[in-house]
Parts: structure tokens; C-alpha cells; sequence
């Protein structure tokens, strides 16, 4: 069991396929967070992490002293524009970089920041606390080779996202749509985490995109007892049978 909490929804990229544009842009409060923090008993992951960027919470380090202190550990993802001070470092149990590409013109046309400062930031990092360090890439058709390169030469497990084939994805490019082949959902069925948007809403997974549509637990069974996916599951790309993430 982990948790993820959506801390923020501002973020300093504009990736074309990342709905963030199209959101309302917060911060979750400092109080709405302790509550959710409280509220999780068990010591867990948390993963301090949505559609923003993390770092660019004004309380975000106040927000993991207190996490800490409550026992949890903490994981963030972030696109590596923002540099952590080493001092930092050893309040964070796992550090996400994303980034698609060591291209820098690329990443500009793609609106990714730039991967230039990301490696600069990285590359700190992982001098320090090379164990805690993921890079994160989400393929949409470049030429990865040369990001697989790297993470194999500095010895860092790199996971890589197939661009989802969702309307809410979908601002700036089309895929075509996977028809679901399934209608059971193993978040559902073995309880493997608890989301939570930056109004404090919660959710079974982190493949929901909006709080208002996100329904109880037993009403989505029923839904998918009958074959039919609810409105809170139709961005879902577990119910196509296609894995998000590959090494």
C-alpha cells in the first residue's frame, strides 16, 4: 500500500501531452495536507506528486518535515528544473526525474524544460544518494536511445511511460483509442493505494483525472460488474491491458 498526494497543480513545463494545461492551477493547503497525512495510519510511501510540480509548493519541505515526523516515507517526481539542496536530500526516500529526451530542441517543441538543468540537478543528486535516484520518460515517437544510453552509463533504473491514449491527454495530439479488454481492476481488488487530489478528494488510484466524477468504491464495482466503465475509470489505461511503465 502507498499513497499519493496531488500537492500541487502548478508546474513550470507545458508537456503537450500532459493535461495540466487544461486544470485549474493550487496548492493544497498546509492544513488539508496534515489531515491526509493523519489520516494514514499505517507508516507508508508517500508520493508527493500529480499533475504539478512538486518542488514549486511554497511549503513543500515544511510539508515532508512533517510527513517524516509522523514516520512515512517520501518519494517525489519532479522535471528536475528546480534544484534541491543537498542538506535536503536525506528527507526524500526516492527522487523521480523526468525527462523524454537530452535533446534540447526537442524538448523545447515538446515544452519540456530543459534537459540540460535536469541533468545538472540530477547528476548532484545522484553523486549524493545515488540508491534514490529513477529517471522517468514518457515515449511519444523520439529517439530514446540516447536517454537509455545514459541512464545505463551512470547505473540509474530508468522507466518509460507509453503516451496514453486519453481525451484528457489529448490537447495537443491524437492516439488511437484502445478498447478495454477487461473490467477488473487490481487497484480495486488488492487495495494498492490511496490518491488524493489537491482539494483533498480521494481516490482509489491515480489514473482518475477529475475529482467531481470520482465515485464510492462499491458504486465502481458495480459499474464494472456489468461491463461498464464509470465515468471516474474511462481515462483508465488499466482497463485496456496495455502497461504504463517498461523498463
Amino acid at each position: 500500500m502507498f499513497t499519493q498526494i496531488e500537492i500541487t497543480t502548478v508546474c513550470n513545463a507545458h508537456c503537450f501531452y500532459c493535461p495540466q494545461d487544461t486544470l485549474p492551477h493550487s496548492h493544497m493547503s498546509e492544513e488539508c495536507f496534515k489531515k491526509i497525512v493523519q489520516s494514514e495510519k499505517t507508516p507508508t510511501l508517500l508520493l508527493l506528486q500529480g499533475t504539478g510540480e512538486p518542488l514549486m509548493h511554497p511549503s513543500f519541505w515544511k510539508m515532508v518535515v512533517f510527513a517524516k515526523e509522523m514516520g512515512h516515507h517520501i518519494g517525489i517526481i519532479t522535471n528536475g528544473s528546480i534544484d534541491i539542496d543537498p542538506k535536503h536530500l536525506f528527507l526524500l526516500d526516492t527522487i523521480g526525474f523526468s525527462m523524454d529526451t537530452l535533446d534540447e530542441e526537442i524538448a523545447k517543441r515538446s515544452g519540456r524544460t530543459s534537459p540540460s538543468k535536469t541533468l545538472k540537478h540530477l547528476l548532484a543528486c545522484h553523486s549524493l544518494t545515488p540508491k534514490k535516484i529513477k529517471l522517468y520518460a514518457v515515449n511519444y515517437g523520439q529517439n530514446l536511445e540516447p536517454l537509455k544510453a545514459f541512464a545505463k552509463e551512470q547505473n540509474i533504473p530508468l522507466l518509460i511511460q507509453r503516451i496514453q491514449p486519453k481525451k484528457s491527454y489529448q490537447a495537443h495530439y491524437t492516439t488511437e483509442p484502445l478498447p478495454y479488454t477487461t473490467y477488473q481492476c487490481t487497484y480495486l481488488e488488492n487495495k494498492k493505494m490511496h490518491d488524493y487530489f489537491v482539494d483533498g478528494t480521494k481516490a482509489p488510484c491515480c489514473f482518475m483525472i477529475d475529482a467531481t466524477k470520482v465515485l464510492p468504491i462499491k458504486q465502481i464495482w458495480q459499474h464494472l460488474e456489468q461491463k461498464n466503465v464509470p465515468p471516474c475509470c474511462t481515462q483508465c489505461g488499466e482497463l485496456t491491458g496495455v502497461k504504463r511503465l517498461y523498463m
